[in-house]
């Protein structure tokens, strides 16, 4: 990778660190004032996307300049609401950040910022491929759960994990249930 290329890696990592740190603020603040966090966008897992004022508010905190192509955060599932795991309703686990259709998406794994997608095509490690990817989706009484891997909640079991759209293709109070998205993502990744 040559220097101006790195230097405008560096530049978006700068970006996409802003974003989960807004992330985390706007979903605390939200929750914490028993405020309701994005609306149903019609996925089965329970994807929710952001209103345009929640997102404006979360591009503002992340000081985006523009709208940028893909942000989506993913926060403990509100089905967690009530139980003992309630708390991680407010810890951001996993972010996806893309600045621009043509450029590579960035994926926090709660942990570290890299180009890899974050999700297994099944719960377990079946390939080597596989093996280090940090999510997968496993369906419960007919819901698909995002599952954070070796994150546990109460019950011993991987953590659910709900997405919250907040920029799809550069638009606001758009949804991820959108034909081939996520192949697109997933195409542009490592």
């Amino acid at each position: 990778m040559g220097y101006v290329e790195q230097a405008k890696e560096s530049e978006q990592l700068y970006k996409v660190r802003d974003a989960l740190i807004a992330s985390q603020t706007t979903l605390i603040r939200t929750y914490g004032t028993d405020g309701e966090f994005g609306n149903d966008n019609g996925s089965k897992n329970g994807n929710k996307k952001l209103t345009k004022e929640q997102a404006a508010d979360l591009k503002s905190k992340a000081g985006l300049e523009k709208n940028p192509y893909i942000l989506i955060f993913g926060a403990g599932h509100t089905s967690y609401k009530g139980s003992a795991d309630e708390e991680k309703m407010y810890h951001v686990y996993c972010a996806i950040y893309q600045e621009t259709k043509d450029s590579k998406p960035w994926f926090y794994d709660g942990k570290i910022w890299s180009h890899k997608y974050l999700w297994s095509k099944s719960g377990g490690a079946n390939t080597k491929e596989e093996a280090g990817r940090a999510m997968y989706t496993k369906a419960e009484n007919g819901i698909n759960y995002n599952r954070m891997k070796g994150v546990k909640d109460s019950t011993k079991q991987d953590v659910k994990v709900q997405l919250y759209c907040a920029y799809i293709k550069g638009v606001s109070n758009a949804s991820d249930n959108v034909p081939g998205f996520w192949n697109d993502i997933r195409n542009k990744s490592n």
